[in-house]
C-alpha cells in the first residue's frame, strides 16, 4: 500500500507539532493562557473602588478587592465612570472594577 506524498507531510508537520508542544512540557515553559494575554495587552491601571449609598471609595489593594468581589453572588457588565464590572449581592454595596483589575481577579485560584 502506497501513502501519498501529501499524507507524508502532513504527517511529519502534525508530529513535530506534537515534539515541539512535548518538548515545552518536558522543559517546564509555561504559555500564557488567553486571559494572561488579554491582562497583558491591556494598558490602563487596574482600578478597584466600593460604593455604598452613591459614595465611591477607592481601594487600593486589589488582591483583598478580588477576594471580596468573589464573595458577591454576580459580577456583571456595568459601565459607571472608569468601571466596567458591578459585583454585588442585592441592593446596597457594590465593588466596581474595570476591565483590567477583573481580568486579574478572574486569574486568581479563588474566582
Amino acid at each position: 500500500m502506497m501513502v501519498s506524498k501529501r499524507t507524508l507531510f502532513i504527517v511529519n508537520i502534525s508530529l513535530g507539532l506534537l515534539l515541539t508542544l512535548l518538548l515545552l512540557t518536558f522543559f517546564e515553559v509555561k504559555l500564557p493562557t488567553l486571559g494572561q494575554a488579554q491582562y497583558l495587552l491591556d494598558k490602563e491601571e487596574p482600578l478597584c473602588a466600593v460604593s455604598w449609598k452613591e459614595e465611591f471609595t477607592v481601594w487600593d489593594d486589589l488582591d483583598r478587592c478580588c477576594l471580596e468581589a468573589r464573595k458577591q453572588l454576580e459580577c456583571r457588565r456595568e459601565q459607571q465612570g472608569d468601571f466596567d464590572w458591578a459585583c454585588s449581592t442585592g441592593a446596597g454595596m457594590k465593588y466596581w472594577l474595570n476591565s483590567k483589575a477583573y481580568n486579574y481577579c478572574r486569574q486568581q485560584p479563588y474566582w
